[in-house]
């Protein structure tokens, strides 16, 4: 048993430090590829069908932001549910300060800015990280779910006819198939709590306080520096998980307005349409672990999505993805930096109050 895990040792040092070089290589093929792809798109299509309409791309901006709002609420919630007293309005620039940190390589990062940010405002750093890892997962999960649901009436028919015999007549009753995966996913909460715990704790990064605002007691020695163990309870998951179907609905909203910003005419009734793109590439971004943000996985997907649909021209598609990546890019950096200068100020203003009052009584 020694030796074979001497012999494994090198074998695991050695993909170690090739992992990093081929992320990086899966990377820059993907772009090259989505890059290669959109510019064929644009190049063959009716280029004359894009104008572009701002009113309607800062709507897709402001939907974007609304919709994270009930993961800035569920975070929120775990973390005073493991004893945390940080403020709504701590969480939520912590929340989209992260978000911009998913662009930086490493999907642990947002989790170690998370953590970061809230440890001397009411949360201990190892409780933000696990707390962010059950919303990450609560959220992503919901999105697949509701990609799945919507399956049969966003994915291209060429991937419905490759499917196996067995399966692809479930796809052309979509209302019995969406309401079956709605069924299936509410039975299996209960064993799918109790595995997000489990992948909650695994993916969690560990978070050390490099420095703390008491003094360290030896009897702090022995406290554990991770939170207690902690599982969602069923009926908490699911109730909030279908109100996290609201973040996919506002976000295919904000997708909506993104095509009427190329000029597409994109009526109400495609709701649902653009709830399943947007939860379909999202997910397969967050899933491609070698790309910062899915960038280039996400917009391979949604291009696909888009360009087999009626009514949307082949450059209509490709400028609503680029332009939708931009849009939501530029509000996470006005949602982030917005709530950090205001943090400031209510700080600083804080500060001066405390110290007028000491002044008064010298």
């Amino acid at each position: 048993m020694t030796a074979e895990v001497v012999a494994g040792s090198p074998r695991a040092n050695l993909f170690r430090r090739l992992w990093p070089v081929l992320k990086w290589v899966l990377f820059a093929l993907v772009i090259a590829f989505v890059g290669r792809r959109a510019w064929q798109l644009w190049r063959d299509g009716d280029v004359g069908s894009v104008t572009i309409h701002w009113p309607w791309l800062l709507a897709a901006s402001v939907l974007y932001l609304v919709g994270w709002l009930p993961s800035v609420l569920l975070w929120h919630r775990l973390i005073h549910g493991l004893g945390g007293t940080s403020s709504r309005w701590d969480v939520a620039r912590a929340y989209f300060a992260g978000h911009l940190a998913k662009y930086i390589p490493g999907k642990a990062t947002v989790l170690l800015v998370r953590a970061g940010m809230l440890a001397d405002r009411g949360c201990r750093p190892s409780v933000s990280a696990l707390t962010s890892t059950y919303e990450v997962l609560v959220c992503m999960g919901v999105g697949a779910a509701v990609a799945l649901t919507m399956a049969p009436v966003v994915w291209p028919k060429t991937i419905i006819d490759g499917l196996p015999v067995a399966i692809r007549p479930a796809f052309e009753h979509p209302l019995i198939f969406g309401i079956g995966v709605v069924v299936v996913c509410v039975v299996l909460v209960p064993f799918v709590a109790r595995v997000l715990g489990l992948i909650a704790r695994k993916l969690t990064p560990p978070v050390v306080t490099l420095s703390s605002p008491h003094p360290v007691t030896p009897s702090d020695a022995d406290r554990p520096t991770e939170p207690p163990p902690a599982q969602i309870g069923s009926t908490f998951l699911l109730g909030w998980c279908f109100f996290s179907v609201t973040t996919w609905l506002v976000h295919g909203l904000s997708l909506g307005c993104a095509l009427r910003a190329v000029g597409v005419q994109a009526p109400l009734s495609d709701w649902l349409i653009w709830t399943g793109d947007v939860s379909s590439a999202s997910f397969l971004g967050f899933a491609a672990m070698f790309a910062p943000g899915g960038l280039g996985v996400r917009e391979a997907a949604l291009l696909e999505l888009l360009t087999s649909q009626p009514g949307i021209s082949q450059s209509q598609a490709v400028a609503a993805t680029v332009l939708l990546r931009a849009a939501w890019l530029v509000a996470e950096i006005v949602a982030a930096v917005g709530l950090s200068w205001n943090g400031l100020r209510r700080r600083t203003r804080t500060r001066s109050v405390s110290e007028g009052e000491g002044e008064r009584f010298r």
